[in-house]
């Protein structure tokens, strides 16, 4: 019986990311994503209040290593923590979330020449911090875990990409901007994992107890000191500012410049 409520409040929760990330590049999918984010909201709240009780959720860390006896690398899940809340807690994160973006995309829908960055970036940056207190709340580990950043990062990554190629006049310099954008987008993310590791406070993002990884070029493992310096440069600067942003530019690089080239062709900039 929960596992289809928790199934669909994650549902509900990734398909309000891509509205609000469509909503961003065009206008009239304003009152769509307003009333799926709420409907989100509101569905999450009602299943929090009839299990108003204390909930308990162990978060995980997902890393590539080799499991057991396995002879290839793979996806790891790897405990991090536990967090315990009353149940109704666990949904006012992504409501707060939910009416700050519906006041937000009612009150610049009819706005022209706004800033391709501030929107998208703060798309990416408010949602990071909902999902991290989600986690705080001992969410359903259905809600926070499936994917965990990239649920609303690569959407507030697209928008942002959409948005550039439409007010970009050379390619070259939308290349290097959109760069730039995917790791601003994961740096919130990045420095938190930092102060969560270094401080023990778990959720996803606290590497502390992760001790092996595999080489990504060399396929070997490599065995870290929990706390050092290397631990952190893997599992933290590498993984959230080269590896995953570089993940996502390739992915809504095409997307970019198909939009660039279309607002050329259309004689938008030359």
């Amino acid at each position: 019986m929960l596992a289809p409520m928790e199934l669909l409040v994650a549902l509900l929760q990734g398909a309000s990311f891509l509205a609000i990330a469509a909503a961003l590049v065009y206008a009239p999918l304003t009152r769509v994503a307003c009333a799926l984010s709420l409907a989100a909201a509101l569905v999450g709240l009602g299943f929090g209040l009839s299990d108003p009780g204390q909930r308990e959720l162990i978060t995980s860390h997902t890393f590539v290593a080799y499991e057991g006896q396995s002879l290839e690398p793979s996806a790891v899940h790897f405990p991090t923590g536990t967090k315990s809340a009353p149940g109704w807690q666990w949904p006012l994160p992504f409501l707060g979330f939910a009416a700050l973006w519906t006041a937000l995309l009612l009150a610049v829908r009819n706005q022209e020449n706004q800033s391709p960055w501030v929107l998208p970036m703060l798309l990416g940056w408010s949602s990071t911090a909902a999902w991290i207190a989600t986690q705080w709340f001992a969410a359903p580990a259905e809600v926070v875990q499936p994917y965990a950043l990239e649920r609303f990062l690569w959407p507030a990554g697209l928008a942002l990409a959409l948005r550039l190629a439409a007010s970009t006049d050379r390619l070259l310099a939308l290349f290097f901007k959109l760069g730039l954008g995917v790791t601003l987008l994961r740096l919130p993310a990045a420095l938190f994992s930092k102060f969560a590791s270094d401080q023990k406070l778990g959720t996803s993002l606290d590497v502390t107890e992760v001790t092996t990884i595999v080489h990504p070029v060399q396929r070997i493992q490599i065995d870290l000191i929990p706390g050092s310096l290397d631990q952190q440069m893997w599992l933290i600067w590498a993984e959230n500012v080269f590896v995953f942003p570089a993940f996502h530019f390739m992915s809504v690089f095409g997307f970019a410049f198909a939009v660039w080239l279309m607002s050329r062709h259309t004689g938008g900039k030359d």
